[in-house]
């Protein structure tokens, strides 16, 4: 099994413990993590969302926030950007 597989397999079972305790923080957070390192930055971003919808103050959401927030900005200033 390669490491997308073992990221996807994780993703799986902390869906499933999502859906049976959906205002448990640790586990969105854990789950924004494996899809940050899979490069799903939009999921990634909706579960630190959540994290911080649950925990407003919660640091480690809040870095990861504002990291993607840069990666989506991010423009290359020498070729066209619509």
């Amino acid at each position: 099994m390669d490491l997308h597989e073992r990221l996807q397999n994780e993703i799986d079972l902390l869906t499933a413990a999502i859906g049976k305790s959906p205002d448990d923080y640790r586990l969105y957070l854990e789950r924004g993590k494996l899809y940050h390192r899979q490069g799903r930055f939009d999921k990634a971003l909706n579960d630190f969302i959540r994290v911080r919808k649950i925990v407003p103050t919660h640091p480690e959401a809040r870095e990861y926030i504002t990291m993607l927030q840069e990666i989506f900005a991010f423009h290359y200033k020498d070729i066209y950007n619509p």
